[in-house]
């Protein structure tokens, strides 16, 4: 990891009034920190308990990240907030979380700085602040910023309202109260746990059958229910289903699959998107966000748009002459110019931005002005997801993790006609075969059928369209597909996101 690059992504850093020591403060918090909650999985605990045994340990800004290796190091002395941590061994935030993770687990699988592991693959589930504290289980990791290229501190739940965190210069690993900070962004969960804490909408299936669409929640054989039956365009996002009728009509509702539509626009709606609490649609070219309740005000966007989408708090637009703007926090003005023509697709995930130029891939990360790095060329897909990033060359799958040098691994070397990053799962087909891997980038693919004509993966579900027959499974790759209807589907979505690759 460069030096350089360290300075503007890790850790947010204060002057401490003076160095702090190990006291008997230090220890008497020893009987606050552990699992105080029950539910997380094996190794989030463990995770917990190897974190609670760092306590006292000071911090030290870029400490846990020299040579790429976790654990206690020298940091960067960079005055006047932090001038002698050059000299001190110990763990910054992100630092602390990857070291624990890597104790308990004995892989390191949490690697990088805030902001990267934000946006890591390994995530099984994510928390959005306005979900609040309680679906979180002990080992979640908390991160903290204004939006998501202001991540700047990272914490590990405890459970019932703690954190174990390594806060700033000067200070140690110590537990402290969740509303000891005040910016809180969101949540990630690397194992998995029992359904209940799952995001909103997680376990819901839905699919069209012509223009009637129908959703079902909980186990695979649970009973659909009709939602409504003149659809054109339909996304499940969290607790909240939209559709798009077949007059122009933007209906969306949230919470239970009973009744409850409410009117977003009465006619002329053309696109929509729902991304967490914010809903994008458009009319012809202009484009409205409204983000809070339903009953909110949409808010016109000035910009003439021909695609958008939605992406925490970013809005990206592709205009009519090729440009790609993008803008961050608020729904009032502020486009940047990411690129000023040319641009032919584009895909936000995290503090990425991912754009085509005819053949040639072009990835930024963190701010809105970074510099652009080409990626590929003479693609003819892609798809950016979490830390990875996946193109479509000449028949061949080729896929990389962590930041935007070269890394690419062959997934598939030729034949692949259709492909899907989710998690630490990548799907492919080579026409009618599903072929899915799940981990490591060289792991393999395991055959799933020989008859897919498109197929979807959302969490550990994987579903597949044979003919106008849908099927879907959980949990591992071996076989267990369950029957979700045996004819006339026409369209589908699995879980509560929806994330496609770019097709050019």
């Amino acid at each position: 990891m460069l030096r350089s690059r360290l300075l503007p992504l890790l850790c947010v850093f204060l002057l401490a009034a003076g160095a702090t020591t190990v006291t008997t403060g230090a220890v008497a918090q020893a009987a606050d920190c552990g699992v105080h909650a029950p539910g997380a999985a094996p190794e989030a605990e463990a995770a917990v308990d190897k974190a609670c045994g760092l306590l006292g340990t000071p911090y030290s800004w870029g400490g846990g990240h020299v040579n790429d290796q976790p654990g206690p190091s020298y940091g960067i002395c960079a005055p006047p907030n932090a001038p002698n941590d050059c000299h001190i061994k110990g763990l910054d935030c992100s630092g602390m979380v990857r070291y624990a993770y890597y104790l308990a687990v004995g892989d390191d699988i949490i690697n990088g700085t805030t902001r990267v592991q934000w946006q890591t693959s390994r995530a099984v589930a994510r928390f959005s602040a306005a979900e609040g504290y309680d679906p979180l289980l002990p080992g979640d990791l908390l991160y903290y910023g204004a939006n998501a290229e202001k991540i700047h501190h990272v914490a590990m739940y405890l459970g019932d309202g703690l954190i174990v965190e390594s806060p700033n210069s000067g200070q140690v690993v110590r537990v402290s109260a969740t509303s000891s900070h005040r910016d809180y962004y969101g949540a990630i969960r690397l194992y998995p746990a029992g359904g209940a804490h799952h995001s909103p909408g997680w376990n819901r299936i839905a699919y069209t059958e012509g223009r009637q669409l129908y959703v079902k929640e909980g186990d695979l054989d649970a009973e659909p229910v009709l939602q409504d039956a003149d659809v054109k365009k339909f996304q499940l996002e969290g607790d909240r289903i939209g559709v798009l009728t077949t007059d122009g009509a933007l209906l969306v509702k949230e919470d239970d699959l009973g009744p409850g539509w409410v009117t977003i626009d009465a006619d002329s709606v053309t696109d929509f998107q729902l991304d967490g609490d914010r809903i994008g649609f458009s009319e012809g070219d202009q484009l409205y966000v409204q983000e809070g309740g339903l009953e909110s005000e949409p808010v016109l966007q000035d910009v003439t748009a021909t695609k958008f989408q939605l992406e925490g708090d970013r809005v990206g637009v592709l205009t009519p002459e090729g440009a790609l703007l993008v803008k961050a926090g608020d729904l009032g003005p502020g486009w940047v110019t990411v690129d000023a023509d040319s641009v032919t697709s584009f895909q936000l995930e995290g503090a990425r931005i991912g754009y085509a130029e005819g053949g040639d891939l072009y990835v930024r990360e963190d701010e809105l002005e970074a510099e652009s790095v080409l990626q590929e060329s003479g693609i003819s897909g892609y798809q950016l997801s979490g830390d990875r990033i996946a193109v479509l060359k000449n028949g061949a799958l080729l896929v990389k993790e962590g930041d935007l040098g070269p890394g690419w691994v062959t997934v598939d070397a030729d034949s692949v006609t259709a492909f899907q990053l989710e998690g630490d799962r990548i799907a492919f087909a080579e026409g009618d075969r599903l072929y899915v891997q799940e981990g490591d980038l060289d792991a393999g693919g395991v055959e799933q059928d020989d008859t897919v004509d498109r197929f979807q993966l959302c969490g550990d579900r994987i579903g597949v369209l044979e003919g106008d027959a849908l099927y879907a499974k959980e949990g591992d790759l071996e076989p267990g597909w369950a029957t979700i209807d045996e004819d006339s589907v026409t369209g589908f979505q699995i879980g509560a996101s929806l994330a496609e690759p770019v097709i050019s």
